[in-house]
């Protein structure tokens, strides 16, 4: 067996040999940190073109349209007396939602009967769509209350009285850990922590694929579980070492490029970064010993990415998933460290509020040792068996 320096050397030498563990390691993650970032640049959409189709010509349909283009995020592209020519407007995407008016809309409004304002949007962009509802239902909540108060007014009751009868409830939001209350800032931290496990997962598997199938463990039959561990241990610790220094340069350089929020303790964020880059670690070894070639184990693992977001926990509480889908969830490094980087990073949490997610991890250490140590003894027995 090789001594642990010389395992090392054979490591690093077959990095910059193989052009997809040096790509996948030292370029990808840059270069989508940037790319993937950049869609989020901006991080808010504003002034959306959208169409309205007015049938009605009455003086509260021009105020709805007017309230509609005062919206911050909604631009009033055109109006159209009928269907036909906003939606030419609308396939040929020079406008993202049409707003319909129908006919006697001020004299069924204003004799409180109801009516009903139909929205077509363009939902292929998640973003742009959500805004437009959201920036049109605020104008017909502002058109109701005020014909709602007008009507109370008409019947002698008092100015206050009557804004709190057309509005009983008021709505007050308040963004508490999403400052600019938009999809940016939430999801692009998470992305950028996604960037760097993927990237991980998808290198340091193939050279552990290859190491398991052409080198030092393609015979483990007189291998002891101490060589085995020395073997993995020199592997790896080139890419620990990268990873928290992407770690590193991801929390002083990128984040603050995306003037995204990170708050919370530089070293406490670097250890638990250094426990989640180890638990993936492990974890790639256990899943890389069933694969035969680097091609089928790149193949699998780079679908596994939205699948393991989705399941993380973070866009989608894991209490309300099926009760296979929450054991599976709770043995993912990602799960409690997501949480963990989201309470460190924009709540400015201290070690004391995220005990529970840092034995969370260190379980899961523990874990992936020993299903590491039962694999290691399983292909060995298998190697006997086959030589008897």
């Amino acid at each position: 067996m090789k001594s642990w320096v010389a395992i090392l050397k054979d490591e690093l030498q077959l990095i910059f040999q193989d052009k997809s563990i040096l790509l996948t390691c030292l370029v990808a993650p840059i270069l989508y940190a940037f790319f993937i970032g950049s869609i989020y640049m901006e991080k808010d959409v504003s002034e959306i073109p959208i169409a309205i189709v007015d049938y009605d010509h009455s003086n509260l349909s021009r105020k709805v349209s007017n309230l509609v283009d005062s919206n911050e995020k909604v631009k009033v592209f055109g109006h159209y007396s009928s269907l036909e020519g906003a939606m030419f407007s609308f396939n040929n995407l020079e406008v993202q939602g049409i707003l319909i008016i129908p006919n006697n809309f001020q004299k069924e409004t204003m004799n409180l009967d109801g009516t009903h304002v139909e929205l077509i949007l363009n939902n292929t962009k998640f973003l742009t769509s959500n805004e437009i509802n959201k920036g049109v239902q605020q104008v017909m909540l502002t058109i109701s209350g005020g014909v709602r108060m007008q009507y109370f007014i008409s019947n002698k009751v008092p100015i206050e009285l009557a804004k709190q009868q057309a509005q009983p409830i008021l709505p007050v939001i308040k963004s508490v850990y999403n400052a600019t209350n938009n999809y940016g800032d939430y999801l692009l931290p998470i992305l950028l922590i996604l960037i760097l496990q993927q990237t991980l997962i998808i290198g340091f598997g193939q050279s552990v694929v290859h190491e398991f199938n052409h080198g030092l463990l393609s015979n483990l039959k007189n291998t002891s579980f101490y060589d085995f561990m020395k073997v993995i241990s020199a592997k790896s610790f080139y890419y620990i070492v990268l990873y928290i220094a992407y770690f590193f340069i991801f929390y002083k350089l990128i984040f603050p490029y995306y003037h995204l929020d990170f708050k919370g303790s530089i070293i406490l964020h670097l250890v638990l970064s250094s426990l989640f880059v180890s638990i993936v670690i492990l974890y790639t070894i256990l899943l890389a010993s069933f694969f035969k070639t680097t091609i089928g184990w790149t193949e699998v693992l780079a679908f596994s990415t939205y699948p393991l977001f989705l399941v993380s926990g973070y866009s989608w509480p894991i209490e309300v998933m099926p009760k296979l889908l929450q054991y599976f969830a709770n043995i993912l490094p990602s799960t409690p460290y997501f949480k963990i980087f989201s309470m460190l990073s924009v709540e400015g949490a201290e070690l004391s509020n995220i005990k529970s997610g840092f034995i969370h991890l260190l379980i899961l250490l523990v874990l992936g040792f020993v299903l590491l140590l039962v694999r290691f003894l399983f292909i060995k027995q298998n190697l006997k068996k086959l030589n008897l």
